[in-house]
């Protein structure tokens, strides 16, 4: 019986792939009339047996049942069409394309309810059961199907790109973790998580080098990342309390994007630059993240268990009062948030994401900014991500996060962390007054990797065509007026929060922000929530809004001191710059160190606090003529200048 229930699946999807791509070529009122026909002959066909099993009927009645279905599914269509060819109209594609929709879903959930009836998956007919055939392989695999072979059957009519993005669409449908149990569940959710990762650097990178996309492109683009994030959201739920309530739902979304867009967009129509739609660039890095976000949710909760993974949070009971459920729901928000965004496999996803981007730079890179690139990202793999969650993990109360920006960041300001803490901020203090703060807002730190691809590279355009993002890269009098406002509230609740930590941990007092310690959950809001708002915003807030509005108080730190160290950009001729046309270099700076130029000129160097030593300034230098200095050439030059005085004595 599975073997002709089977055949009949993939029949059934092999006729409802050729109707929609039919139903999208259809020009004549006579081939859409084949498409409803069709459809209708399907729906019919199916509602029998539905019937069959929910009343208990005769096959014979069964029969007659799917007889009549097809008489009032048809005689509409029939009687229009006639209509339609005796006037001579063409009319709108638009309810052929709603007609076409509605009905391939419901063809395939009926036909998944038939089917898990006749299989023995199900016993009865009830709405757990349309629920259950939403999640069940009879629904999926034909559907997915579908997909694939409908986007092949139109693949002339559709450019490469698209055809890549409903490949990978029907990709992550077919490998639905609910549809089997046992070793499937984990296989589905990391090799799908992993498709998703490489499609997005692949997205990413065809962004990057085409520089536009087609308007119709770019809206589906946003609709398939609103629906892939509904489904991993749904699949996190699930992996939790086990409803297949959110995941039947999300199926429904996902399908109805596909066949939207399949049926109604060109994809061939007029371009758009996306770097000058700071609109469309903002919903696309928002649905980006949220599509990220959802899809490390799911890996923590594979590897470490939904209920431990969630446990090890300590969200607070949302009870009580309106004050108390409204804080309660912003601790709970800002937990989970900061939590999941810190954990081992969200940072694990987004490295190789991000880190892929990196590497796509390193061919064209400078030959010493290639060193720092491949530096940076060693540092991300060992100091991010290796020692703090596999060599060292982290203690009980703490689980899942690893020191990593200073204080805060791996607990409570203890006695017994006084000097890990101290030692923290002297050994970064000296590398950076030796080498500048590059040393952490350029390699260490976990930004650079994210803000450095080739991608998110180039979004530094958006820092001098925006309001906002001109005032606080420029660091003009409103830009500063921000940073210093910023940077004083940020240090204040960090000082603050440690005085409160320190005592608690000595007993003295007992405040704690539902169970937490509050210099940890500062950290967990600056670098966990705040650091990801911050970064997704680029194209309102510009790029390396983190150093701009003075909110990471781990980078001003080191900033301060390299401000007073050897680092800085020096030049070989002065003179090359006073002649030179274009000031690339300050162009394209992504932190916006505008003031370059003239300090060449002036001063044959540039020294400030926010210059991170990033490097692509000697990347744009049309003449060669930038170059870092810090301990390494000071040493070499005196070292040099010593030889000297030595060979002249």
């Amino acid at each position: 019986m599975l073997y002709i229930l089977w055949l009949f699946t993939a029949l059934m999807a092999l006729a409802m792939a050729y109707a929609i791509a039919y139903a999208r070529k259809a020009s004549s009122q006579l081939q859409r009339f084949i498409v409803y026909l069709l459809l209708s002959m399907m729906n019919s066909m199916l509602i029998g047996p539905l019937f069959y099993y929910m009343f208990k009927i005769s096959i014979v009645r069964a029969a007659e049942v799917s007889a009549f279905a097809m008489m009032i599914e048809v005689i509409p269509f029939l009687g229009k069409f006639l209509s339609d060819v005796m006037n001579e109209r063409s009319g709108s594609k638009t309810f052929l394309y709603i007609y076409t929709g509605i009905f391939v879903i419901l063809d395939e959930i009926i036909m998944s309810l038939d089917f898990n009836l006749i299989s023995g998956l199900q016993n009865s007919l009830n709405l757990y059961s349309v629920i259950y055939s939403l999640s069940s392989y009879w629904f999926v695999f034909p559907m997915a199907f579908e997909m694939f072979l409908s986007a092949f059957l139109l693949r002339k009519d559709i450019n490469k790109f698209m055809i890549i993005v409903f490949s990978v669409q029907a990709a992550v449908m077919l490998l639905m973790p609910v549809i089997f149990s046992g070793f499937w569940v984990p296989v589905s959710i990391y090799l799908s998580g992993a498709i998703m990762t490489g499609f997005f650097i692949y997205m990413f990178e065809h962004l990057y080098r085409k520089q536009s996309i087609s308007s119709s492109s770019g809206r589906y683009i946003i609709w398939l990342l609103t629906g892939y994030s509904l489904m991993m959201g749904s699949i996190f739920l699930w992996q939790y309390n086990g409803s297949l309530i959110l995941i039947s739902i999300s199926m429904i979304i996902y399908m109805s994007i596909y066949l939207n867009g399949i049926l109604r967009y060109s994809f061939n129509d007029k371009k758009f630059f996306w770097i000058a739609n700071r609109r469309w660039s903002l919903i696309y890095m928002i649905m980006v993240f949220v599509s990220e976000f959802f899809m490390g949710a799911t890996f923590d909760a594979q590897y470490y268990g939904a209920t431990p993974f969630i446990s090890s949070m300590n969200l607070a009971a949302v009870s009580g009062t309106f004050y108390n459920i409204m804080a309660s729901s912003l601790y709970d928000f800002i937990a989970f948030f900061g939590i999941t965004a810190l954990s081992t496999w969200f940072l694990i996803m987004m490295g190789i994401e991000m880190g892929s981007l990196v590497v796509f730079r390193l061919k064209s890179a400078h030959p010493e900014n290639r060193i720092r690139l491949i530096l940076m990202l060693c540092a991300y793999a060992i100091y991010s991500v290796l020692i703090p969650s596999f060599i060292i993990p982290n203690n009980s109360k703490i689980p899942f996060i690893g020191w990593s920006m200073g204080i805060g960041s791996g607990g409570p300001v203890a006695p017994d962390l006084i000097i890990p803490i101290v030692l923290t901020y002297v050994i970064s203090g000296l590398l950076s007054f030796f080498f500048g703060s590059r040393q952490m807002c350029s390699v260490f730190c976990t930004a650079p990797v994210m803000y450095q691809g080739t991608f998110y590279d180039s979004m530094k355009k958006f820092n001098r065509s925006g309001k906002i993002s001109k005032s606080i890269t420029l660091s003009n009098r409103s830009g500063k007026l921000i940073y210093r406002i910023i940077s004083l509230m940020v240090y204040s609740s960090i000082g603050m929060a440690a005085v409160i930590s320190f005592l608690d941990s000595i007993h003295v007092t007992s405040l704690y922000i539902y169970g937490t310690d509050p210099e940890y959950m500062l950290y967990i809001f600056y670098f966990g929530v705040l650091w990801y708002l911050v970064f997704i915003t680029m194209p309102v807030l510009g790029s390396y809004a983190c150093i701009n509005t003075g909110y990471c108080h781990w980078g001003n730190f080191n900033r301060f001191i390299s401000r007073f160290g050897f680092f800085r950009l020096k030049v070989k001729d002065p003179s090359a710059c006073l002649t030179c046309k274009t000031k690339d270099c300050a162009t394209a700076c992504p932190v916006g160190n505008h003031e370059m130029p003239g300090s060449f000129i002036k001063n044959g160097y540039y020294k400030d606090s926010r210059c991170i030593g990033i490097g692509d300034c000697l990347e744009a230098c049309p003449n060669d003529n930038i170059f870092f200095y810090d301990v390494r050439q000071y040493l070499r030059k005196k070292i040099t200048k010593n030889e000297n005085l030595d060979a002249t004595k």
